[in-house]
């Protein structure tokens, strides 16, 4: 095992001189975990010289100094005057063991943690998914990978989204949205997605990582947060607020197409005596089979709120005034003719107008406010229309 030839580099990575170095054995410099068990380590690696004619192994030598250096030896027997010799290729390999060394952070990072990593190629073929997006999907990962993404798609997104999402991406450009994906058990779920491209060393696209975060929990409590601040507690129709935040909506939709919109204010007959002949729980029960009534006669696109108490208004879109006194009335009678809880029969008066094309909304609430007085006055179970 003693040296018989040195390049410059062998000698002076490991502190020694050319003199020094060259009087000196393998075993020397060799790390003492290897010298331990270096006979038959060396009787290994000759033999499998013989039988490949080469080994490629990974060592630690040790510099004169007494610090480490990790290496690759690529080993093969020659001759040498006749003399059996190995000729070794040796290799610094500490960069190399350094970046092994963050890749395999990097994965083990990757793997642990609880954000949906997926990586694909340029053409969207997965080729990798890590432990968090097998778990939250309810996959095994030869399930997923050499397929296409589109098989978590929940049809929620329509081809525009898409085409937007890959023209980002095939820009070079990172990618940010929530989507509505599906789990192989059926689930919906939302996902904030970052889609990233991967680019080579000639920048030039070669994949796709991916990176999901599900904020299912999150995005329904939302809704149900924003579903309560619109919708009234104890009729399940919308509140003030959010009539009047639709109603703006349809106003200036009616004065760009010249539709015609209208409005009616109903209101319940001799409510009170309701509440304190039979109590508020009574009452409730009232208000809510009205506003079943109401909803069983009316359209999708009709605009149908509590105005507050026993009153309701229902907006209208593209019906003008006499359209909306006929419906008025269909809706007086239908609540006329319906069996109540235990109140048996209810009765309502409304006011009827329509909009003009500059008209404000206070203006035609008085009109349908004078139409309801109208209504009242006159023995109620009425409906008063109001032109503009």
């Amino acid at each position: 095992g003693n040296f018989i030839y040195l390049n410059e580099n062998a000698w002076k990575t490991r502190g020694y001189t050319y003199e020094e170095m060259m009087g000196m054995s393998v075993r020397e410099i060799d790390s003492p975990e290897f010298v331990e068990n270096h006979p038959e380590i060396f009787k290994s690696a000759i033999e499998e010289m013989r039988k490949f004619e080469h080994i490629k192994i990974r060592v630690e030598h040790v510099c004169k100094n007494g610090n480490r250096l990790p290496v690759e030896i690529y080993a093969k027997m020659i001759k040498h005057h006749e003399m059996p010799c190995i000729l070794s290729s040796v290799r610094d390999i500490s960069q190399q063991l350094r970046r092994e060394e963050e890749i395999q952070k990097l994965s083990t990072v990757v793997e642990q943690i609880d954000d949906s990593v997926i990586i694909t190629d340029i053409n969207g073929v997965v080729q990798y998914v890590n432990n968090a997006f097998c778990s939250h999907l309810g996959y095994k990962k030869e399930e997923i990978i050499g397929n296409n993404p589109r098989m978590f798609k929940s049809n929620h997104h329509n081809n525009d989204f898409y085409d937007d999402l890959w023209k980002t991406i095939l820009e070079g450009k990172i990618y940010r949205n929530t989507l509505i994906n599906k789990k192989k058990n059926g689930d919906i779920f939302y996902e904030n997605k970052t889609i990233t491209p991967l680019k080579n060393h000639n920048d030039k696209i070669i994949g796709f990582v991916s990176t999901g975060k599900d904020v299912t929990k999150e995005v329904l409590l939302h809704q149900e947060m924003q579903r309560i601040a619109t919708i009234d507690k104890l009729t399940g129709i919308y509140n003030r607020h959010k009539f009047e935040e639709l109603m703006i909506f349809e106003m200036e939709r009616s004065r760009r197409s010249g539709e015609p919109l209208s409005l009616i204010l109903i209101d319940i007959d001799n409510f009170k005596n309701v509440n304190d002949t039979y109590g508020h729980d009574i009452g409730d029960e009232v208000l809510k089979y009205l506003v079943k009534i109401i909803q069983d006669h009316i359209r999708q696109m009709d605009i149908f709120a509590r105005w507050g108490g026993e009153e309701f208004l229902l907006l209208s879109p593209s019906t003008d005034l006499d359209k909306a006194q006929l419906l008025a009335e269909k809706l007086r009678q239908a609540v006329e003719k319906a069996d109540f809880p235990k109140v048996l029969r209810i009765t309502i008066s409304e006011g009827v107008s329509s909009f003009g094309e500059k008209e404000s909304f206070d203006e035609v609430f008085k009109r349908v406010d004078r139409g309801l007085y109208w209504a009242k006055e006159h023995g109620r179970n009425q409906v008063g229309a109001i032109p503009r």
